[in-house]
């Protein structure tokens, strides 16, 4: 799942690495962590449990076995240690790690008996991405005054910027535009940027749409947010997909006293601001290895519904790694007791009492297993067990011996990490007629769920625990009332007997967990969705989520719920969209 924590919002991949070095960090700060906790041991060891220290019996390596067409924890776990194996370097797109993670996938569906169904033939559908460099020589000059790029500004485009001479006027504040299209036109548009996550993290991966009329849009940064500036302008891996609301110029408060003669906080709608002249070539080069879905189909038994389609995704990607390795078992330890909501505590640094119970626990795992140095992102949860999971119900599907009336995508989505890209271009792009799409079923992060585990928080803040029957659902009523009666009659009718925490589907949920995973994509599109998740816990996006912390029957339960839903979807009524059908080209709040 994409992290949208404070800093994580704005910076993900740097704060991932400066969080995985905590450990380091402590030790050098003399906190009592002890030499003995960081060593250079590469080598995986065996592992038992010391009693009443949280860790897994589950070995770091697990044999392959063949996979059947029943949904199984023996083949959730063949799957998933291939799927979050450090040989895959943690999936970060464009990587050898990912492309391997794909190529592996193909050949699944292929075995299985699905049929491609992504470009020319192929189980693929290759992403427009690239590696987008801002060229130094890029100017920005307002009133005759020239703005330091990535001091004072940035760009966010997928194509060359130029504007010669324009006129800058100011419309209001982000997401509220206070100007007319008459106001306009043939003007660039200035937005001031509320202080807030959530308007951070639009600028930093958009979209923001141009009002109508305008030229282009320039947003005001905040006091205090300039360092969104270098992430904006920083060579990465970018979607180059020419969608709306992909072009805007990004200027810090202090540069905006260059295009206004009044303080941001002082601005009107309405007010004119100097004549810019911008000119921001890009540089694209091609990323190593092809960034792609996973596209495959169950064709349906019905001559007529055949024509329809149930998607079923998870999304492949996870985070890569980090330069230099940390102590496993410290970070472990440390995030379990600190920081139980992995990248969502990030600011999370610990009391004297919290570290005296870190070493107290490492003392005792050093009783029977020795360090080892871990700088991979596995991603073993998030979201290896949908990706695995998704496979699972394809096979299981694919081995009836009649099969759903409708037929069944199964979308394995890239780039979900970078800001949902594989589900936008699926969307945008898509393989088969998207209002063909009955309703979409997302797998993201259903590996954990115990009692143990902090899953989330509820709006006002209290957290969110686990359970045996666990399981947390998000958007299954918000477009169609009745597909959230049919996930719901399914679970009662099957006896799956689950307990469905609805808590962080609230509207208004300050951590927005709606609009950040690959469902989001398709509901926009107004197509039913539901998103299942045994939710957060201490390993998300940290070193720590491997294989062996998967709580495979649960995760299997799960599976068998998600199956038998597609099941009944692809035989029973299409569900009526009934909801509120929202802006695809607008941004989205829960």
């Amino acid at each position: 799942m994409n992290p949208m924590t404070s800093r994580a919002r704005n910076m993900p991949r740097v704060s991932m690495d400066r969080l995985t070095m905590v450990a380091a960090a402590l030790l050098a700060s003399g906190s009592g962590f002890g030499p003995q906790v960081l060593v250079a041991q590469d080598a995986p060891r065996p592992r038992t449990v010391p009693a009443g220290v949280n860790s897994s019996p589950l070995p770091l390596k697990h044999e392959p076995r063949p996979t059947s067409g029943d949904i199984t924890t023996q083949d959730l776990m063949t799957r998933l240690y291939i799927v979050a194996d450090d040989s895959l370097g943690g999936r970060d797109v464009g990587t050898e790690g990912h492309f391997k993670a794909t190529e592996y996938l193909a050949a699944e569906a292929k075995r299985m008996g699905l049929k491609p169904a992504g470009e020319n033939g192929t189980f693929f559908q290759e992403l427009k991405i690239g590696v987008r460099r801002v060229d130094p020589m890029a100017t920005f000059v307002a009133g005759g005054i020239s703005l330091a790029l990535n001091r004072e500004w940035a760009v966010a485009s997928r194509v060359d910027l130029s504007f010669d001479n324009v006129p800058v006027i100011f419309g209001g504040d982000l997401g509220n535009v206070a100007i007319d299209s008459a106001q306009a036109v043939g003007k660039l548009v200035a937005l001031r940027v509320p202080r807030s996550n959530q308007a951070i993290t639009q600028v930093a991966f958009g979209p923001v749409p141009t009002p109508a009329g305008a030229r282009g849009v320039v947003l005001l940064l905040p006091n205090g947010a300039a360092g969104v500036l270098s992430f904006v302008n920083r060579p990465d891996l970018k979607s180059l997909d020419p969608t709306p609301g992909t072009s805007y110029l990004v200027v810090s408060d202090s540069a905006a006293t260059k295009l206004f003669p009044t303080s941001i906080a002082a601005l009107a709608p309405g007010a004119e601001g100097a004549r810019v002249t911008v000119t921001a070539p890009l540089q694209i080069t091609a990323p190593k290895f092809p960034v792609r879905n996973v596209v495959a189909l169950l064709e349906g038994s019905d001559p007529v519904l055949k024509h329809q389609y149930v998607a079923v995704g998870a999304h492949s990607d996870h985070v890569g790694t980090v330069p230099r390795g940390v102590d496993h078992d410290s970070l472990l330890v440390f995030n379990r007791i600190v920081r139980p909501g992995g990248v969502e505590d990030e600011g999370n640094f610990g009391t004297p009492e919290q570290f005296a119970q870190v070493n107290a626990e490492l003392a005792e795992l050093r009783k029977t297993r020795s360090a080892r140095r871990d700088s991979i992102f596995n991603g073993a949860d998030d979201d290896g067990s949908g990706t695995v999971a998704v496979q699972e119900v394809a096979e299981y599907l694919a081995s009836l011996t009649t099969k759903p009336k409708r037929s069944t995508l199964f979308v394995w989505h890239a780039g979900e990490e970078k800001g949902l890209w594989g589900s936008a271009y699926f969307t945008e792009h898509p393989t088969v007629p998207r209002d063909s799409i009955v309703a979409q079923l997302n797998v993201d992060m259903v590996g954990r769920g115990s009692a143990t585990d902090v899953t989330g928080a509820t709006a006002t803040g209290e957290p969110l625990r686990g359970g045996p029957d666990y399981l947390q659902l998000v958007g299954s009523r918000r477009l169609s009332t009745e597909l959230g009666n049919l996930v719901e009659r399914v679970n009662k009718d099957r006896k799956h007997t689950f307990v469905f925490d609805y808590a962080m589907d609230a509207n208004g949920h300050p951590m927005n967990i709606y609009c950040r995973s690959d469902h989001y994509e398709y509901a926009k599109w107004g197509i039913p969705v539901t998103f299942f998740t045994t939710g957060g816990h201490s390993a998300y996006h940290q070193l720590t989520d491997e294989p062996q912390y998967i709580d495979y029957p649960h995760m299997q339960r799960v599976t068998r719920l998600i199956a038998d839903i597609a099941l009944e979807l692809g035989n029973g009524a299409r569900p009526k969209v009934d909801g509120v059908r929202l802006d695809p080209r607008g941004s989205c709040k829960q």
